[in-house]
């Protein structure tokens, strides 16, 4: 998979993946093994890009290499569960049922685990996805252990899930050994087991993805800081900060608004605007609503206050509205 881009020292920015066109002559796909084309798709689906990975699938099937052709089935398959096309995925792989070959027997059961399961097919699903763990292939059982994991916690079977995220962090893969210490991390976290879930969530900070290295990375700042523990609370901000730095849109919002609130609770008003502006950016209304309140609670320009009081007030949650509501009315009050 290609890495992230740096910037928040040693976070992953965001992913800087090829377009597909460039892969579409014999020498660039020829760089690319069976598992890093697999790999590759999956890097695309993370970031949205189904119809990237799709590209890449249909690419693969005209390869002179049989075992890249059963990739480009692979991915072709996997976008079209992605695409919430189960049975078409299922027809895709048809093909590739009986191959003697380990790694694309492990695909195999690990798509039609995938799309037994977007189908809800829940006893085929679970075993499909045991069968490919059983054969135990590197990435690909340890995916299946995830998605296993996913499945136990669609009917809150969280023990039983943080088994399988467990048995998925020894997978030998480091990219989906990350990705399974983060799936654990928020299990655990979830359950209220605060201390092994910092373990795991330091452990899911070694991912190269964003999605994995900077959710990791915010929640963990999040636990640090409720202690009360003043090293916890300074390595809390300092994780803020690096994610801050990385510039991802969809997590460096979120962390310019977490640190200028510890500002503000610390009667501290250095950088806050700034922090809050970059806060009203974010992709999830709850975070950039939240960021517009408290701008306007804390700007001292009327006019501008009152616009971001509107703004929170108009797409924020119902405690959002109603904060920002009642600082309108104080602030017309007091003038």
């Amino acid at each position: 998979m290609s890495g992230g881009q740096g910037g928040g020292d040693g976070l992953p920015g965001p992913l800087r993946l090829p377009d597909p066109g460039d892969l579409l002559n014999d020498e660039s796909l020829d760089q690319l093994d069976f598992a890093g084309i697999l790999a590759l798709a999956r890097a695309f689906i993370d970031v949205d890009g189904v119809q990237q990975a799709a590209a890449l699938g249909t690419r693969a099937t005209t390869s002179d290499s049989a075992k890249l052709r059963a990739a480009g089935v692979l991915v072709t398959a996997l976008a079209q569960v992605a695409g919430k096309k189960p049975k078409d995925a299922l027809k895709s792989i048809q093909n590739l049922a009986d191959s003697p070959d380990p790694d694309i027997a492990a695909e195999v059961l690990l798509m039609r685990g995938m799309a037994m399961h977007a189908r809800r097919k829940w006893a085929d699903a679970d075993a499909d996805y045991q069968l490919a763990m059983m054969l135990r292939n590197g990435a690909t059982s340890g995916l299946a252990a995830i998605h296993l994991g996913f499945l136990r916690l669609g009917f809150g079977k969280e023990d039983e899930a943080a088994q399988n995220f467990a048995a998925a962090t020894t997978c030998g893969d480091p990219v989906v050994t990350a990705y399974a210490q983060l799936e654990l991390a928020l299990t655990l976290d979830r359950n209220g087991r605060r201390d092994a879930a910092i373990d795991r969530y330091r452990a899911a900070l070694r991912s190269p993805h964003p999605n994995v290295a900077l959710h990791a990375a915010l929640n963990l700042a999040a636990l640090l800081g409720e202690g009360g523990d003043p090293e916890a609370a300074e390595e809390s901000r300092d994780l803020l900060e690096r994610v801050q730095a990385t510039g991802h849109p969809d997590y460096a919002p979120k962390a310019a608004l977490n640190l200028a609130v510890g500002r503000l609770e610390a009667d501290r008003t250095d950088g806050v605007v700034e922090l809050l502006t970059v806060g009203t950016i974010s992709p999830d209304p709850a975070v950039a609503a939240l960021a517009h309140l408290h701008l306007g609670s804390c700007l001292a320009d009327p006019v501008q206050a009152d616009q971001h009081l509107a703004i929170a007030e108009k797409t924020g949650s119902r405690e959002i509205k109603r904060a920002a509501s009642q600082a309108r009315k104080l602030r017309r009050a007091a003038r």
